[in-house]
């Protein structure tokens, strides 16, 4: 074992810098990304600390040189913040300042409008560029201004189902990726999740302000995918192909980092080091090392689970293919290979003495693990990852363990069922109802059925064209919470499908309304799946070409902003921000409008009153002052004819 051990390093010594390359050649296109953040007022509660702006800066960091990028925010208008253009240091420079004037003041979210803006240039071509849109919203589609519930509802599912069913597909087939993250799982999830899944995009939920910089990395590494040395207990290793890397941390706000070299030598923010530049702000730091030294460094600083290490070398390791989107039950091929200057290295003594595993999380939690082994006939590892049981944000870890030569790559991904439910309660006072949608793209509507029931009721779903069915819960008891059971039967692809989806809750009427992330923690264990496939790669899903439109009109959605909550009491006043029209404080403000204005008439009116007296009074004056002069006048006169008379009768 030791013998094997010296030779393996002995190896590595020798090969890496005398690799043999093939005839191919991988290139890899820069992306251009533009990134849609929502300011909508519901933003001060779902994101107090305003996290949007060190996040907009972390993807400002970490877009690599010569890609293109813009940002725009929207909420009532959409505003381009910052041009797009070439990633430089001059852009960076002008996105970081404005940056800083993302807020939460806006009254509607108008996501049409803003993904409409962002892909102004959907008709031009870019063979040479990756084209992502990366969207930041807690909100629903909410646009309307009309006076009734009904007619706001009317008007923004409108405006929901242009985006869906033309503007979407439109992007689709002109090769935009549409990435989303949920500000909190009040929003319209159904409509985040399908943009990113009809586009290969990847959909993610930030139930806390502080998940979002970590959930944007994840979104960033599907469009800037990078190498990475796998980061134990702050501790990573530096192999002699390393020409440079970049450390990565997250921390609490004003907590400082010092690295370790090798030797043991300490570096701080506060040192000026040629090769070492530091940068980041209250959130996260960043340390590039440039010609770093080889051996074991250290980051001494808090652990976070999103912390990681990226180099750049002559040397690297990819993988490639692995959906955003993954449905669960279904199986899926993962291939790892490596390049030296962009060529595929072949050389067998090299790669079959690497050791290559893959660990599946989500979140944390390890959900598998598992050996990848070099593939028989082909220079790239090789693995099927045979089920996905569990829904939700997860993440696949491949590494690479060469003893003095250590890699690894991370692809995160969103775990669905072939259908997704969800439960929507309209706020214009329609019935609740139940909305059923096909997600995978082999999925044919005529090819399932459905078996509905509440608190054992069977319900039936009626199909609405564009691969949804709803559902409607109007007749139920209300008085009493209501156990919504989905099963899904039939079949695709010519193979058996049988689903259970996860349960809806209906709450009775009057309870609180709980957030689908506290119904699914209700639920004691993962619903059943049995797929009865027989276990095989599944490629990636192909988009779907939008289908004929349907005349029945599509769910309403709750149109109007969230109400603040958990506002600030002070005697009694509820302080807290009002972010809707519909607010009922709204009518006091009204009142006291009304009243100011009727003041302020009644003030200028009296101040203008007394503009007209005092000119009257001038003017009363001024007629005096002319009366006295004309008596002056004509007494002058009179004296003046005295005067002449005199004279007269002395020259008699």
């Amino acid at each position: 074992m030791l013998a094997r051990k010296v030779l393996q390093k002995l190896l590595l010594t020798l090969l890496l810098p005398a690799l043999l390359l093939p005839a191919v050649q991988v290139f890899a296109a820069q992306p251009d990304v533009r990134l849609v953040v929502d300011i909508s007022g519901s933003m001060k509660r779902t994101d107090p600390n305003n996290l949007r702006i060190p996040a907009t800066n972390l993807l400002i960091d970490l877009l690599p040189a010569d890609s293109q990028a813009g940002i725009w925010t929207f909420g009532a208008y959409v505003n381009m913040l910052v041009p797009h253009g070439q990633v430089n240091e001059s852009w960076r420079r002008n996105a970081r300042q404005q940056a800083t004037k993302i807020n939460s003041v806006a009254l509607f979210t108008d996501i049409e409008n803003a993904i409409e803006r962002a892909a102004s240039d959907v008709g031009r071509a870019d063979a040479g560029r990756e084209r992502h849109i990366v969207l930041l919203s807690d909100g629903l589609v909410d646009i309307s201004e009309a006076a009734t519930a009904e007619q706001r509802a009317a008007e923004n599912q409108k405006s929901r189902d242009h985006l869906l069913r033309t503007l979407v597909p439109k992007l689709a087939d002109a090769g935009y990726v549409i990435h989303t993250l949920a500000l909190s799982d009040e929003a319209d999830l159904d409509l985040m999740s399908t943009m990113a899944q009809r586009t290969g995009g990847l959909h993610a939920i930030a139930y806390t302000a502080d998940d979002l910089m970590p959930l944007l990395l994840q979104i960033m590494n599907r469009f800037v995918p990078s190498e990475e040395v796998p980061l134990q207990d702050n501790r990573f290793l530096i192999d002699p192909t390393i020409d440079e890397f970049t450390v990565l941390v997250f921390h609490a706000p004003g907590a400082s980092s010092v690295l370790h070299d090798p030797s043991g030598q300490q570096y701080t923010r506060e040192q000026s080091v040629p090769a070492i530049r530091w940068h980041g702000n209250q959130r996260y730091t960043m340390i590039t090392v440039n010609k770093p030294a080889a051996g074991q460094w250290y980051i001494e600083t808090s652990e976070h689970p999103d912390n990681r290490v990226t180099v750049i070398s002559d040397i690297r390791f990819h993988s490639g293919g692995f959906p955003p989107t993954v449905y669960r039950g279904y199986p899926e091929h993962i291939e790892a290979w490596f390049t030296e200057e962009g060529r595929i290295i072949d050389r067998r003594e090299f790669l079959g003495l690497l050791d290559v595993k893959v660990n599946h999380h989500k979140g944390e939690r390890v959900l598998a693990s598992f050996g990848m082994p070099l593939a028989d006939t082909r220079p790239r590892y090789a693995a099927t990852i045979s089920q996905f049981s569990e829904l939700g944000e997860q993440s696949i870890k491949i590494e690479v363990d060469g003893k003095t030569f250590r890699r690894q790559v991370v692809h995160s991904f969103n775990v669905q069922d072939v259908v997704a439910a969800s439960l929507q309660l309209p706020e214009d006072g329609s019935s609740p109802r139940v909305i059923l949608r096909s997600q995978h793209p082999d999925l044919k509507p005529a090819d399932i059925s459905f078996s509905v029931t509440a608190n054992g009721e069977p319900l039936t779903a009626e199909y609405r064209g564009d691969g949804e069915w709803k559902v409607d819960l109007g007749g139920l008891d209300r008085s009493q919470n209501q156990t919504i059971t989905v099963q899904v039967q039939g079949q695709m692809k010519n193979q058996p499908l049988s689903i259970d989806l996860p349960q809806l809750i209906l709450q009775s009427s009057g309870s609180p309304r709980a957030s689908q992330q506290e119904l699914a923690e209700q639920e004691s264990s993962p619903p059943a799946f049995v797929p009865n496939l027989i276990p095989q790669a599944v490629p990636t899903p192909v988009i779907p070409l939008p289908q004929e439109e349907s005349s029945a009109p599509v769910d309403d959605v709750a149109a109007s902003e969230e109400k603040a909550e958990g506002g600030s009491l002070l005697g009694g006043l509820d302080l807290s921000p009002i972010e809707s029209w519909e607010d009922p404080r709204m009518l006091w403000i009204y009142i006291a409008l009304g009243i100011a204005n009727i003041l302020l008439f009644l003030v200028a009116f009296m101040m203008y009153r007394r503009f007209v007296n005092k000119r009257k009074a001038r003017r009363d004056a001024m007629d005096q002052n002319d009366n006295a002069l004309a008596d002056l006048d004509d007494d002058m006169e009179l004296d003046m004819d005295g005067l002449e008379d005199d004279d007269d009768d002395n020259r008699r």
